[in-house]
């Protein structure tokens, strides 16, 4: 089979410039114009940066902080740009390791079961507008069968998407009640490793802090590296447990 050339197969290096660069152009002077959005934009953006913002806005609830903290983790699960393992270690920073564990997997958990229970109730057309199509059709095998193990393992495994799983998830066979087990169970080690190091932060004892810290970036460095491979394998193991197909009636 002869290669492919630049021309077919991809548009030239210049073209890829040359876009990006309109991009940032239109980007910067709409910024310029539009000195209000810009504001908004630099305050969001410090929020969500702002390991102390964020403390302060959930502990500014007072005695309802830790609703407000239950709440932000369902959202960050839905939808919201906030990533899961910064509030993980703000639960951690603000409530201890023991209530910032509890709190943490409550929140997750009704987050995840209300973004499975979305996908059961409206659809492929929904999912993909939340996960996207190069996401479902890369993990479909996840929505055709109910695997219950091979899926608590993807949500033990750091790296993977684990919130777009609960999505998938809601458009597969799998039970409600099979799927928060496995949702909650297999994100228990890494909530609890994120509670852990906020309270070391807390309580100023960098050295575990960082020993916590260099555990997750050796299972996260790792799960990156060979992130395909395992992929891969759980899909061929999936794929060893499927029936046989039905040959046709003569």
């Amino acid at each position: 089979m002869e290669p492919i050339s630049d021309a077919e197969g991809q548009k030239p290096s210049w073209q890829w410039v040359l876009g990006y660069a309109l991009l940032i152009l239109g980007f910067c002077l709409l910024l310029y114009y539009y000195r209000e959005a810009y504001q908004a934009f630099r305050d969001l953006v410090r929020f969500f940066s702002s390991r102390t913002r964020i403390s302060a806005f959930v502990a500014s609830f007072g005695a309802y902080a830790p609703f407000a903290f239950v709440a932000m983790q369902v959202l960050q699960v839905l939808a919201a740009p906030i990533p899961g393992e910064f509030t993980g270690f703000i639960g951690g920073y603000l409530f201890g390791t023991g209530l910032g564990f509890l709190y943490s997997t409550i929140g997750l958990t009704l987050g995840s079961w209300l973004a499975f229970l979305t996908a059961r109730k409206f659809g492929f057309s929904v999912v993909r507008r939340f996960v996207g199509k190069e996401t479902m059709d890369k993990f479909d095998y996840l929505m055709e069968h109910q695997g219950a193990f091979f899926s608590f393992l993807f949500f033990i495994i750091p790296g993977l998407p684990k919130d777009y799983f609960c999505y998938l998830l809601g458009l597969s066979p799998m039970r409600v009640l099979t799927f928060l087990v496995v949702s909650t169970v297999g994100r228990i080690p890494g909530t609890l490793m994120l509670s852990m190091q906020g309270e070391a932060v807390r309580s100023e004892d960098y050295r575990a802090f960082f020993v916590f810290l260099g555990l997750c970036l050796i299972a996260i460095v790792s799960a990156l590296v060979y992130r395909d491979r395992i992929e891969a394998w759980l899909h061929r193991r999936r794929r060893k447990k499927e029936p046989p197909p039905v040959p046709p009636s003569p």
